[in-house]
Formats: structure tokens, sequence, C-alpha cells
């Protein structure tokens, strides 16, 4: 195939994500304004690439926007949060940005997923068909959702809401590749990741290594779940297999970027205090299930086990299966790893890592079943059944989102009121104003688009969350300034249209700014 033909192929895969992006900006309800945020957790990472705007000077690190505190130190750095920040800095609005980036990466892993397919499938006829299911293939999750609804007797009023019983966080959590493409910084590490294979398959080593430094610097999860499979599958052919076809120095490299890894997110990041309260915070228990794995990667690992038992396509017979073997094992491994250690957020290694892993593990079965497939007809129906099955889950969850319309305002749409807030403390706010209110939203917001700090915002990238509510009601009650908030200049925000404390009435003399649902007072 050539280039050209793939990126077609790739734009053609990637369609359905096109089609999400323009149902979040055309799709909606009256009054609402799209703000590119398809996923509440996407504020987060312009949040993070704003610090570069809102600090002065030349700098590669960047301090948690969540903090409340100007001085908050800037220990953390991802390469794409600075490019990220680089388009803010040229006005480009950061949802558009978020969203515009994300599918140029959801495309470019679509192309290199094209690219290792048709390497590991050089003499097979009709690849498209493999490629179309590793890009949008699934399990069983919608049926056992459907299923599990219908059995408990209490049947949603959109039936397309029942699939997600067995599927966690509506979907959101992408347990099967594709649906990753839908998160912007899912699509980029899962480029980077499904790159760094590619050249691992193809034997580039120097650009193997440079991939792997990327992803490394990229995410902790999505780092560590790389650098260990990598890592695991050189020991085992330098150490066990006794490959000759890869150097020594490959091992090396790829140890000494897993202990860095390591040491930066075990050893230097809880060297401060504002990061070791982070950690205990976000060092959640989410797990999922054998109710949940079970449906999830069932196809695929049948596919693996027939694999397993066709001579030449066996699970150790050649390299690139026994890395495929790895990376299926270690990522369900790291997914579980509540089993051994404390829980980490066992659910974030999930991120369709193992479903890949098992499937293209599975892929030669799933060559020879089509082959024979060829020869019956009631074979082929069959065959064509299942591929049905396995695309049946994004099939479903697609659809339900594209049927989908937001009425209500969230992360992803906003009212002009919000609008105006967000504008006129972009406007007149600096990084030394410290917000409070009783507005959620817009507190979370002003970290992506004003340079002021909200006192509360992300539920676990705030420090120590729960003391500061408490001083903050306590700060609204009596009227009298904490010692830490002196030198700062308070904005105290009032939603009109929600729930608030009693606020003694000496904070709200000073209006400096009100429409029709919001008021701003300096106290």
């Amino acid at each position: 195939m050539s280039t050209g033909r793939r990126i077609a192929l790739s734009f053609v895969l990637g369609l359905p994500v096109l089609a999400f992006l323009l149902h979040h900006y055309f799709v909606h309800g009256a009054g609402l304004i799209p703000t590119g945020f398809t996923n509440s957790e996407n504020v987060l990472y312009t949040s993070y690439a704003h610090q570069y705007l809102d600090n002065p000077g030349m700098h590669l690190g960047y301090s948690n926007p969540f903090d409340g505190d100007p001085a908050s130190p800037a220990i953390y750095f991802q390469p794409h949060t600075l490019l990220l920040a680089v388009g803010m800095q040229a006005g480009i609005d950061p949802g558009l940005l978020f969203s515009l980036f994300g599918f140029l990466m959801a495309l470019a892993c679509i192309y290199i997923g094209i690219r290792l397919l048709e390497h590991l499938l050089p003499d097979t006829p009709n690849r498209l068909v493999y490629i179309v299911l590793f890009t949008w293939g699934g399990g069983l999750t919608a049926i056992t959702g459907v299923l599990s609804t219908i059995l408990s007797g209490h049947l949603p009023d959109n039936l397309l809401d029942s699939i997600y019983p067995a599927d966690p966080a509506n979907g959101w959590w992408g347990l099967n590749w594709g649906r990753n493409f839908f998160i912007p910084l899912e699509a980029y590490y899962h480029f980077l990741f499904l790159s760094g294979i590619y050249c691992i398959i193809r034997q580039k080593w120097r650009w193997a290594i440079l991939v792997g430094m990327l992803v490394a610097v990229s995410h902790p999860f999505t780092g560590i779940e790389y650098l260990l499979i990598v890592t695991g599958w050189l020991g085992l052919e330098k150490i066990i297999i006794r490959n000759r076809n890869i150097p020594w120095w490959v091992l090396a490299v790829h140890l000494l970027l897993t202990g860095l890894h390591a040491w930066y997110y075990l050893g230097y990041l809880p060297g401060f205090a504002a990061h070791r309260q982070l950690f205990s915070q976000y060092s959640a228990g989410w797990t999922y299930s054998f109710r949940v794995f079970i449906p999830a990667y069932l196809l695929v690992l049948l596919l693996a086990l027939l694999s397993l038992r066709f001579g030449k396509a066996g699970w150790f017979n050649s390299a690139s299966q026994r890395l495929f073997f790895c990376w299926a094992l270690v990522a369900f491994l790291l997914s579980k790893h509540e089993w051994f250690i404390r829980p980490m957020q066992p659910i974030h290694f999930t991120r369709g890592y193992p479903w890949a892993g098992l499937f293209l593990l599975g892929l030669p079965a799933l060559v020879l079943i089509r082959e024979a497939a060829r020869r019956s007809q009631v074979k082929k129906i069959m065959f064509s059944l299942f591929c049905c099955l396995l695309l049946l889950d994004n099939t479903l969850w697609i659809t339900n989102k594209l049927l989908d319309r937001s009425a209500t305002e969230s992360e992803g749409h906003i009212t002009r009121d919000t609008k105006e807030i967000l504008d006129w403390l972009a406007k007149n706010g600096n990084r030394n104003d410290l917000l409070l209110g009783n507005s959620s939203l817009v507190n979370y917001l002003a970290n992506t688009y004003t340079a002021v700090n909200s006192w509360e915002s992300h539920p676990y990238n705030t420090p120590m969350i729960e003391e500061r509510r408490k001083q903050e009601l306590e700060f609204l009650q009596s009227g009298e300034r904490p010692g830490n908030w002196n030198g700062r200049r308070i904005i105290l925000l009032v939603d009109t249209q929600a729930a608030a404390p009693a606020i003694n009435p000496q904070l709200t003399t000073k209006i400096i700014f009100a429409n029709s649902r919001y008021q701003l007072f300096i106290p």
C-alpha cells in the first residue's frame, strides 16, 4: 500500500472521531457554547499548559495549577504540555487546540497501526479486515451490559445506555484500542506506544529508544507500562532466547530508562511535600473486576489461545509473538496490580493495552480462520458474524454518543454567563489572585482560561481539598482572612443559581463585576 493510500485509509478509519468532534461543536442545547472539552478530565491538561503562560520567564517545568499557590514548585514536565502551551500562546482556543491535537494523534496512531499490520502480514491478501478490526474491535462489554440491565429489570430511558454496566465510566476507560482515540492525550500516548513497538519489530533500535524516551517523559502510567513490557521482552530475548539480532546495549539503555522513570516518579517528585500530598490523593483503588475484564478481553483471548495451538503461529515461535505475549501479560498484570501491591489507579493501565496485546498475539489465528472461511459459505458467514461481534462494542458506543445532545451546562458546554465571567477573569486577573466561591465549574475552568488560582478545584489534584473547603467556609462565615492568604487579592465568586453557604455581609460590599447569574466581589 502506498503512503498516500495509508493516509487516506487512516482518515477514513478516523471518521468516527471527526464525527464525534463535529457533534460536540454543532449538536447541543440552545444557549450553550461548546468549549472543545469532550471529556471533563481534558480540562486538566490545558490547565497544565496554561501554567507556562502564567509564570514569567523561560522554564521547562510547570507547577500544579490546582495548588492555588503561585509559588508552587515547577517540577513537572511533558513535551506535549509545552507544545500545547505554544499553541495557546499563539491565541488558539484551548479546547479547540486540544481537540485538533487529539484528532491528529488519532490519525497518526491509526497510520502506525496500518504499517504494523502490513509488516506482520506481508504476504496476506486483503489486509483491510484486520486493520479495521484492530482499529475498532472490542469485546462483549455491550452485550454483557445489555443482558445484565435486562436481568436487573431497570431499563434506562435510553436503551443504548444499557451497554455501560460492564464498561467503566460509561466507556471512557477505553478497554479496547480504538476507544482511546476519542481522548486526545490517550491518542497521543497510544501513538507513541505503538510507534515504539513498530520500531522494535523493525529492529530500528535508535528510533525505538528515542520513542521510549518520549513515552517515559509523557505519562507516568503509560511510560512505566511501555518500559516494563519492552524491557521484560528484551531480557527474555537476550538472556533466555539468546537472540543475537538484538544488541546488548539496547537492553542496557532500556533498563536505564526504566530506572530513571521510576526514580523521577518514586524518588524525585516525592521529595516535594506538595506532590506527596497529591500522590496520596490520587493513589486511588480504581480497579475492575472479572465481570468487566472477562467480557472486555474474551474474544481476543480466544484468538490468542487458538494461536497457541497453530504450529508456526504459536506464542513463542517468533520474536514478535513473544513481544505480544509480554505486552498482553504485563499490561493485564499492571491493570490488576492491586493483587500484589497497594493500588494506584490500576484501571489506568487498561486503556486498551491488554486488549491490543491479545489481539496481535491472536492475529495469526485470525488469519488462518479467515483463510478457512473462504472454503465454505457457512464458515464465511460465521467469520463475518464474529467480525461484527468484535466491532459491536464501539459501534454501539459511538452511536450512543452521536445520538446524545448536551442540554445542561458542563465542562464541554457552557452558558454565555459563564463565558463572560471567565473572559473577565482572564482580562483582569493575575496569578497572585485567589478565586473562591460556590461555582465548581468556574473554579475548574479558571485554571485553563485565566491566570487566577482557584483555592478549591479538581477533587484529586487540589492538595488537602477537605481542609481547604473547611478553611474557605470559615472565612466566608467569619470574614477573617487566614494567614496563608496574606498579600493576595481575594476574588469571591457567587453563582446565584447554585446553593451557597452563608456569607458574612462585610465580604460582599465591593462588587467588581456582575451579570444575570454571577457576582464578583473583592472582600
